[in-house]
């Protein structure tokens, strides 16, 4: 009898474990067919980073003025690193309160096919009450709904950086950006211009060229606008504080816990 009763509990405990592993596989293909629509899903802005859990709370310019914001932007940095001669041109919107972005490409795939001005890459902006560095955008093109954008500094005439974020299901895709007002960008801006807050890989800051983008009377460079290479080429400004962002090895996609 104690051999019998021994036996079932072993039974019962294999099948348990079994249940285990059958669910813990079962898990893993959900997740990784949660990933597959939600690349699936996604349209403009597919440079961002994908992790699971939401999207973080990052810090906001305060007494931020959208009409000083306005007019060109060069993107001289940004998560994506198959990005290039990416421009935003802001406008006011038709609605009261509201901004159009224009974002265009002087070179590339999109720019030979007619791509790169018009009602496909020009996306809304909707500030929030309260704070209108706080705002949401709204991209044509992707189906998954809209993104926070967040303004975290800017000086309106050199340099701003932008943060970007979209929760899809339990995941959240992230874009960091850092603006130019010019093509040419000194480094030291570049680094101001990174947002650096908890749950934000600031290792995921890639070069934009802006040299040899076909534009008038433009002057032959690469990168992201200085022949100084800044933080991402191993040489840090001196007039700016010392923090830990080695690059290390990029991931393109993670999990945020």
């Amino acid at each position: 009898m104690a051999g019998g009763i021994y036996y079932a509990v072993g039974s019962w405990e294999e099948s348990q474990s079994d249940l285990g592993d059958s669910a813990a596989r079962m898990l893993e293909r959900v997740l990784l067919l949660l990933v597959v629509v939600v690349v699936g899903m996604v349209g403009r802005g597919s440079g961002h980073e994908l992790f699971l859990g939401d999207c973080p709370v990052v810090p906001a310019l305060q007494d931020f003025d959208m009409e000083k914001f306005e007019g060109l932007w060069y993107m001289v940095e940004s998560f994506d690193h198959g990005e290039y001669c990416v421009t935003w041109n802001i406008t006011k919107g038709a609605e009261k309160g509201t901004w159009y972005l224009l974002e265009s490409e002087t070179t590339g795939a999109e720019a030979t096919v007619g791509l790169s001005n018009g009602d496909l890459t020009t996306a809304t902006l909707t500030p929030r009450p309260g704070n209108q560095a706080r705002m949401t955008v709204n991209w044509p093109l992707n189906v998954a709904g809209s993104y926070s954008f967040t303004v975290h500094v800017t000086d309106y005439t050199q340099m701003a950086g932008v943060f970007q974020c979209q929760e899809i299901a339990i995941f959240q895709r992230q874009k960091g950006i850092v603006l130019s007002r010019t093509p040419l960008l000194k480094a030291n801006l570049r680094y101001e211009g990174r947002l650096r807050s908890p749950g934000v890989k600031v290792e995921y800051y890639q070069p934009v060229q802006q040299g040899n983008c076909g534009r008038p009377h433009e002057e032959r460079h690469e990168g992201a606008g200085s022949d100084d290479p800044g933080p991402l080429g191993g040489t840090k400004p001196e007039d700016v504080d010392e923090v830990d962002d080695s690059p290390g090895d990029v991931v393109r996609v993670g999990f945020n816990m």
